[in-house]
């Protein structure tokens, strides 16, 4: 079995998950953002590079 790497050569790269909107959510003091407030963002979060971006909680 061979190893898979990504396009820089990496084997396993280590790979993040943003949670900054989800957790915005689950202070206690914040007040609830709706999905139109967080659109005009996201494209920028998303150009970061994540592995994945966390939105809602379950």
């Amino acid at each position: 079995m061979t190893e898979k790497s990504n396009d820089l050569g990496i084997k396993n790269p280590v790979k993040i998950t943003d949670t900054t909107f989800r957790d915005g959510h689950q202070s206690l003091i914040a007040t609830r953002m709706r999905t139109e407030d967080m659109l005009p963002i996201m494209e920028e979060v998303d150009s970061v590079g994540y592995h994945s971006i966390e939105v809602w909680g379950g």
